[in-house]
């Protein structure tokens, strides 16, 4: 199809879509079945009539600036055709911060998620559905008359964070110049699109697909969140896509035989791509590499790929650059006569281009506007070298900040990860699939991410062959061979490995000229579940840290992030140590989980967000009481999950509720305490504790009195009306786990982030002892007063008992594998009782109270992780005791990806986990056991899926499958 340019985007409709046709589908994983399925789909009358809908609610503010808060949506297309339609500019932002700091840019915004909200006195909501509208009700920031069609906020690459601003002239160009090596579009075409809308790329796709009548297939967060390569190619072969336009790096990790896919036309852009790194399974597709400026791909340039084939590069690991796309303009300036070596300098017919530095003001703002039409070449900050004879006239060497002197010669990174790709390409055996490297510096440094590991031999003399034949040095030992991802950015670019670059990923974006020296880790966004994924992430890329994992993890919780960053820098050493720990086991002591008996799913209520504390139960009102993220809490029927009342609150609520006379009392992470009557949820009461409350207040028996820790470093005595006590700070270090009093009410027992252990006197609040230097300690400590001990884990691994009445260390345990404990040990009745350890590995362990002997471990990592779960650790155990008393009791645990297990609570005999149920999501609560009916138990439990739901199970089956 021809379209005239100059245009605006808007304008590129097809004229043959039908009112039926499909405009945009959603797609999701499936993580019971590890597949793929069709969530939703927009008609094209239904996007004509919300698109028109939309401009006209904007019209009377335009022309304006439209701030779109994207998430993975059908509407998405909408909200960007709206706007264009009501002669108004759009910028998308993914993160609600980031929004609020730019409010006073926007005459309006658009919130595609229904959940989210602007709390500003100067918009007014306008429209809740299908996705919200707000508009401002004040004086409105006009944009001059000009081409502007969108704004987009850059990393900064060429220098400091920027907002680029992009003309319907440029970007029109590019969608004119992709539709010419389309072929014609059939009614099951459909373009992939992968990118989030802060990526230009996504925009650019949205009209290809509008232009050509071909489909959108958009992705849901499960999709985005992990690029999986094998749910891609599902989606592809599912949702018959022809078009997909992405980065080399999220397009090798499709699996080297995907089934059933059919002929694509893929634009590969935003990273450097060699033709050799093309996969021989492919032959029938057709490749195209676009490129662009760093900041955005407004003025571009294209080859196809196959026309390069028979080329060599002029220069080892030299990708190609092609030629410039409709209307743009490419040249390499400043070239060194020796080396030949340029900047790459674009530009475009028309202008169409201007960027504003930070701050984002309305003045910068306009005066960049003002530059737009008459804008000239523009540096790219990359180095490229000529080759006339070429398919493209100029081939990409490496961005300008990852260029490196080794011994005095100029190395480009992106050069170097491109040779070696290619060079493994040919040497690695078929059975191998190499899908990304990713070089670092100080010192030299180079990550190759294989599909599946390889034996020692295979990975030495791949290494030898490999460093005999690239052109820059590399100790062998920091050149890594293996199957763990490279990580990918929110555009699908690998990003550099870094212990600060890791540390600072852990809390989401974040200014580093803005982080205060005096902030924590949780202070700056982060939580427990980020904390073991930093720590785990930096123990991987540097395994000297793994000797002081417990000092890290206490430092982490306790000190400054600055301070965690300066000590995990200068603990990683400048090289990878080689070879990993090969652990042995005695097979008769461990046991594999097993699917086996199942669950039935009786009813599961919505809670708005995140559902991670554990429910509470009054059995007498047959009630449950839950509170989730978004702030809500509810008492639900204990029998059916129906909502008898609900309180919103402000803040978000992680920690599970305690019932206390006709009130219950819970934490949020705002550091207050609510109290809600029981009978009809009011507030009767509010109090301030100093920091976030991670931990269900604990209640003193026969007494009205409260004992609570939180991130304030207190623990706080509360009388049940809502009046403080006292408040003591133990070792000046937050405090998660729940408190524990003893049989007699006169002490209670506090473990802390700094690694100590309390005993205090219930009444005043005065240290009785303490213990230090044991480790983070996130669970409660397990009183055994049979024994007159207390026991804790901590988050390094470490198991204690130690003295009830003095604090006397008694044992130290550690279990293999070694893994984190972030929930208590769990007595197994028996005499002297047996301690149920869930650790981070994914085991169950059960270790003799008297003497810290291991009796069993059950592996229960072997069932496969759910899809889009970070994590797969084991939460608390519950154990439930069967009424014959000649049968062993039951322990139910959770696994944090949605796996629900039992096994026998045997003594000596390692038991066979079986998998009882799949949540849809992941679940940090632990599951609730009650017996509501006959020789059924009821589970109830929390879930990431923003609900809580209740399961039940029949004993009778759990005992056909077990025996």
């Amino acid at each position: 199809m021809h379209h005239d340019w100059p245009c605006s985007l808007h304008s590129l409709m097809s004229p043959h879509w039908r009112p039926e046709d499909v405009v945009a589908e959603m797609w999701a994983s499936d993580s019971e079945f590890f597949s793929v399925q069709r969530e939703g789909d927009l008609v094209f009358s239904d996007f004509f009539h919300l698109s028109m809908q939309l401009a006209e609610h904007l019209r009377p503010l335009a022309p304006t600036l439209v701030g779109i808060l994207w998430s993975p949506s059908v509407y998405t297309v909408v909200a960007v055709h709206g706007v264009l339609l009501s002669s108004s500019a759009f910028m998308p932002l993914s993160d609600l911060n980031c929004l609020s700091q730019m409010l006073e840019l926007f005459g309006a915004v658009i919130c595609l998620s229904t959940e989210s909200d602007i709390s500003d006195e100067n918009f007014k909501c306008i429209q809740t559905s299908p996705f919200k509208i707000f508009t401002r009700s004040g004086e409105i920031f006009r944009l001059p008359l000009i081409d502007l069609a969108y704004c987009i906020t850059t990393s900064g690459s060429t220098g400091s964070p920027k907002l680029v601003l992009i003309s319907h002239s440029c970007a029109s160009a590019n969608v004119v110049d992709l539709c010419t090596h389309l072929p014609p579009t059939v009614d099951t075409s459909g373009v992939f699109v992968t990118a989030p809308l802060t990526f230009d790329a996504c925009i650019i796709q949205l009209y290809l697909g509008l232009a050509t009548r071909r489909r959108v297939v958009l992705i849901s967060t499960s999709l985005t969140f992990n690029m999986e390569g094998k749910f891609l190619a599902q989606v592809i072969s599912s949702a018959n896509v022809d078009t997909w336009q992405c980065t080399p790096s999220i397009f090798s990790r499709v699996p080297s035989s995907p089934a059933r896919l059919k002929d694509m036309w893929i634009f590969l852009g935003g990273e450097p791509c060699s033709p050799a790194r093309l996969p021989k399974w492919t032959n029938n597709w057709k490749f195209f590499f676009l490129y662009g400026l760093t900041e955005v791909s407004a003025w571009s340039s294209i080859v196809e790929a196959n026309a390069l084939l028979s080329e060599e590069p002029p220069r080892a690991g030299a990708t190609p650059l092609g030629v410039a796309m409709a209307h743009s303009q490419i040249v390499l300036k400043d070239v060194d006569k020796k080396t030949g070596v340029g900047q790459v300098y674009t530009a475009r017919t028309r202008g169409g281009y201007a960027s504003v530095e930070e701050p984002f003001t309305t003045v910068r703002l306009f005066e960049a506007l003002q530059r737009m039409p008459d804008a000239g070449f523009v540096a790219t900050g990359d180095f490229a070298i000529v080759s006339p004879t070429s398919h493209s006239p100029l081939w990409f060497l490496g961005r300008k900040d990852r260029v490196v002197k080794v011994h005095g010669r100029k190395c480009h990174l992106e050069s170097l990860e491109t040779e070696i790709l290619e060079l493994l390409a040919n040497r690695v055996s078929r059975s191998h699939h190499v899908i990304n490297c990713r070089c670092d510096v100080h010192p030299l440094r180079a990550y190759v991410q294989l599909d599946e590991p390889l034996s020692p031999q295979e990975t030495n003399d791949i290494k030898e062959w490999l460093l005999q034949r690239i052109a820059f040095p590399i100790p062998s030992c920091n050149l890594i061979l293996s199957n763990s991802l490279l990580t990918l950015n929110a555009n699908g670019k690998v990003v550099d490995k870094s212990v600060r670059l890791t540390c600072l990923s852990s809390i989401g974006p974040v200014d580093e000229s803005k982080l205060h020296h005096h902030q924590t880790f949780q202070q700056l966004g982060g939580s427990s579940l980020r904390a073991m994924h930093l720590i785990e992430s930096l123990i991987s890329d540097w395994p000297s840290l793994k000797d002081k994992r417990a000092l890290l993890l206490s430092t982490l919780f306790s000190r400054p992030f600055t301070k965690f960053i300066q000590l995990a820098q200068e603990s990683a050493l400048p090289e990878i140590e080689g070879g990993e720990e090969t652990l042995v086991f005695n097979t008769d002591m461990r046991k594999k989980a097993r699917s086996g008996c199942k669950a039935e799913l009786m009813w599961s209520a919505e809670l708005g967000k995140c559902v991670d504390a554990s429910p509470v139960v009054d059995a007498a009102m047959e009630s449950i009481f839950v509170g989730s993220h978004a702030g809500i809490f509810r008492k639900l029927c204990l029998r059916t999950g129906k909502v008898v009342w609900s309180h919103a609150i402000e803040s978000r609520i992680e920690a599970t509720a305690c019932l206390i006379d006709d009130l219950v009392v819970f934490g949020t992470l705002d550091g207050h305490l609510y109290a809600l009557r029981v009978a009809d949820g009011v507030l009767v009461w509010t109090l301030e504790t100093g920091g976030a409350v991670k931990s269900a207040p604990t209640r003193v028996p026969n007494s009205s009195l409260l004992l609570v820790g939180s991130h304030g470093q207190h623990v706080l005595a509360v009388e049940g009306r809502g009046h403080r006590v006292w408040a003591t700070n133990l070792d000046r270090s937050p405090i998660v786990a729940p408190v524990i009093v003893d049989e007699k009410s006169e002490f209670a027992f506090v473990g802390t982030l700094g690694g100590c252990l309390h005993r205090i006197n219930v009444e005043l609040g005065d240290i009785d002892w303490s213990v230090n230097e044991l480790g983070p300690i996130f669970g409660a400590p397990t009183l055994l007063s049979c024994l007159g001990r207390v026991v804790v884990t901590t988050a390094d691994g470490g198991i204690y008992c130690m003295s009830e009445s003095r604090g006397e260390r008694l044992w130290m345990a550690t279990v293999t594998p070694q893994g984190g404990f972030f929930s208590p040990p769990v007595p197994l009745p028996h005499c002297p009782p047996l301690l149920l350890l869930a650790n981070q590995s994914g085991h169950l362990h059960a270790l003799a109270s008297t003497d810290s002997c291991l009796m069993w471990s059950a592996d229960c990592g072997t069932v496969e992780q759910a899809d889009g779960a970070r994590t797969a650790f084991l939460t608390t155990p519950s154990i439930i005791l069967q009424e014959q008393q000649q049968r062993p009791p039951l322990v139910f645990f959770a696994r944090t990806d949605g796996c629900l297990f039992v096994c026998v609570g045997h003594t000596r005999t390692p038991p066979i986990p079986h998998v009882i149920y799949r949540l849809p999501s992941e679940t940090f609560s632990v599951p609730l056991l009650l017996r509501l009916e006959p020789n059924t138990i009821s589970i109830l439990i929390g879930c990431r899926d923003d609900t809580v739901k209740r399961l039940d199970i029949n004993l009778d089956e759990i005992f056909e499958v077990i025996h």
